[in-house]
């Protein structure tokens, strides 16, 4: 081991490492250093990232040396927030929950849930008047927040409560973002006070609403279908049951990463669509065809073969999760090369589905390149808006479920016009967001 070579690293002369070249552009930056090698490495302060790109390198790293690896240092600190739950949680402890918890996300259990999804989605439109100007990601984040709390919690959120999550989400996200990319990466979290009462003050948010609603299902017997009253009455294999402030984290977890996300994805298709006449009038002849004016289900998700990819090309283009880290516990060999302990590996789904080695075309928007089997054609752990390996999202059934139901139903009613002179700078925090959110003209679609 100790005669392999380190991974080739990209050259800096700062002390700072290439923190100031990725600080000033994320998107770039981890669009071309990926491309210099199947296993490039570069320096932030002592810090060592490790870019891995290579199909076979990934399978290694994502699967065949999972038991190996941890999430990454800066994916860890989300646990300040989201406690203990199935994004941050390691080893045994991880492995009995996703046991515990898979049950509850195949595609039976999920059934259930089509007709909220839609009957929330066509609730929100109604407040909307023809021709109006909206937040378009602001709306989806409100649907989203609704149909998660509904699905997840079996519940309604009261008075102000859905402004209060989504600012504590919201605190969460930036504070992310402003420790990836300012100095705060560099001290120690004792320093950053104020970031720390500020991040307090989320999760106490979060707790309150969150312990509301676990009391109120302990109380009432947790009986329903929602996956709160399933995480109650969950067994693991010796008989043991998930503690209320375990079960808190998971459903933070779900809420948190379950609505952001899917809100993304919707709001991205629209302004794709509006981007994309063509594609759009495509869109919703297929809408037309298959649902006849009527209200979409579960049943027609099988038939809306061109609207699932313009989601899949969507997430192609902009996937919410656009970069996933792992951390080396113990020196290892990868591809040749020696990661010692401490090195982050990265896997960059913003390179990855823009890389013209695997997609024709590859920052052109043509969701016609799913529909001739070309997601059986890619190499494993190439498209990933998911994840890969065991720790894949367990809620991408529900996820996929929700973004075609949401698509069918707004965009059978309504189309988005994209006002001019607005910025599309994206914040690549926890997610892939707009920074500055999508302004757009609502307009009613006559249908049948």
């Amino acid at each position: 081991m100790t005669s392999l070579p380190r991974p080739p690293q990209v050259p800096s002369s700062s002390p700072f490492g290439v923190f100031f070249e990725m600080a000033r552009d994320p998107l770039a930056f981890m669009a071309n250093a990926p491309g210099r090698g199947p296993v490039v490495r570069v320096r932030i302060g002592r810090e060592s990232l490790v870019f891995v790109s290579e199909p076979e390198l990934l399978h290694e790293v994502l699967l065949g040396r999972a038991s190996e690896l941890v999430k990454d240092r800066i994916t860890q600190r989300l646990n300040e927030t989201l406690g203990n739950g199935l994004l941050t949680s390691e080893g045994d402890f991880w492995r009995r929950q996703r046991k515990l918890m898979a049950p509850m996300f195949n595609r039976t259990h999920l059934t259930g849930y089509a007709t909220t999804m839609v009957e929330r989605t066509l609730a929100a439109g109604e407040g909307w008047a023809s021709g109006e100007v909206r937040e378009v990601h602001a709306d989806m984040m409100t649907l989203t927040l609704d149909i998660i709390m509904r699905t997840v919690f079996g519940a309604e959120l009261q008075g102000d409560e859905a402004t209060q999550m989504g600012h504590a989400i919201e605190v969460m996200m930036e504070s992310f973002e402003r420790e990836l990319r300012t100095w705060r990466r560099f001290v120690p979290k004792s320093w950053l006070v104020f970031e720390r009462r500020k991040l307090h003050e989320a999760r106490s948010t979060l707790d309150r609403i969150v312990g509301r609603l676990i009391a109120e299902k302990r109380a009432g017997g947790a009986t329903g279908d929602d996956v709160v009253s399933r995480l109650l009455a969950a067994r693991a294999d010796d008989g043991s049951a998930m503690s209320d402030a375990q079960v808190r984290d998971e459903a933070v977890t779900m809420v948190v990463a379950g609505h952001e996300t899917t809100a993304l994805v919707v709001t991205f298709v629209g302004r794709l669509l509006a981007e994309h006449p063509a594609v759009r009038s495509r869109m919703h002849e297929e809408l037309e065809t298959v649902l006849g004016g009527r209200v979409p289900t579960l049943e027609d998700m099988p038939r809306l073969t061109f609207t699932k990819a313009v989601a899949l090309e969507a997430m192609r283009l902009y996937p919410p999760a656009y970069i996933i880290g792992r951390q080396v516990q113990a020196p290892l060999e990868l591809g040749g090369h020696q990661l010692l302990e401490g090195d982050q590996i990265m896997v960059c789904m913003w390179h990855l589905h823009r890389s013209a080695r695997w997609f024709e075309e590859p920052l052109a928007f043509r969701p016609e390149r799913w529909l001739d089997g070309l997601h059986e054609r890619l190499p494993n752990h190439v498209y990933m808006p998911f994840g890969g390996g065991p720790r894949i999202c367990i809620g991408q059934h529900f996820a996929m479920m929700e973004i075609l139901l949401c698509l069918a139903a707004l965009h059978q009613r309504w189309q988005w016009e994209a006002l001019p002179g607005q910025s599309w700078e994206l914040s690549p925090a926890v997610t892939l967001r707009p920074r500055h959110g999508w302004r757009a003209k609502v307009t009613a679609r006559a249908t049948v």
